[in-house]
């Protein structure tokens, strides 16, 4: 029998509550470094611009990887709730202004918002996820915000291949879990508007997700 969502999401988030401080430094170190290695591979020639998110006080946390990314050269924008379950993104420094959404219960920081066909090309994307596993499956917090921004960027690569001009690659994704949430296939139910991930990172590593490669959920790339 599959584990409903909600009660999936309920398990991931008691599991993650019990993490000690001690334990989100350590992955916040990891996370750091093994999201760079990932930036500097999906930007190929720097800088490059980056979507990423600020992680919320149970998520893995994602301000130093953020803080290494600027420090590396690349351009960060995080996400900004609009109406629909839309998202614009603005430009993250530290030290930013930060205030509550007004649609969702997040801080968000203030600056010009921007569409993601305004800014692209972008090089990858760091997304929330409370698990993940190697087929690219992705279970997220159920507000559909990301779902609906992937369905997106499908939508506009599959508009370039139709447009007669040589199509431009898929902009990369990347689930940023932490290592215990990489699950084996078939746990995470899927619907017909999840979206699938390219790589999952970890703060052990990066692992690419392939459908052929699902039973090796050990294996990380660096």
């Amino acid at each position: 029998m599959h584990t409903s969502k909600s009660s999936l999401r309920s398990q991931l988030r008691a599991a993650r509550i019990s993490l000690y401080d001690a334990e989100r430094e350590v992955c916040a170190v990891g996370l750091a470094s093994a999201g760079v290695r990932w930036a500097a591979d999906m930007a190929e020639t720097l800088p490059g611009t980056f979507f990423a998110y600020l992680s919320t006080l149970y998520e893995p946390p994602t301000e130093r990887l953020l803080v290494a990314l600027l420090e590396a050269g690349h351009t960060v924008f995080v996400p900004v709730c609009e109406p629909n379950y839309q998202l614009s993104w603005t430009a993250w420094h530290p030290g930013i202004a930060m205030k509550r959404s007004t649609l969702a219960p997040v801080i968000e920081p203030v600056g010009p918002r921007y569409s993601f066909s305004t800014l692209e090309p972008v090089a990858g994307v760091f997304l929330p996820a409370l698990a993940a596993d190697l087929t690219g499956a992705r279970l997220g917090q159920g507000g559909g915000y990301y779902d609906r921004f992937l369905a997106q960027l499908e939508q506009d690569s599959s508009s370039d291949s139709h447009a007669g001009d040589t199509p431009a690659a898929p902009t990369p994704t990347a689930a940023v879990v932490n290592d215990e949430e990489v699950l084996d296939p078939d746990i995470i139910p899927q619907d017909s508007l999840d979206r699938p991930v390219d790589w999952i990172i970890t703060p052990s590593g990066v692992r690419k997700c392939d459908m052929r490669k699902f039973f090796d959920t050990s294996k990380t790339l660096y």
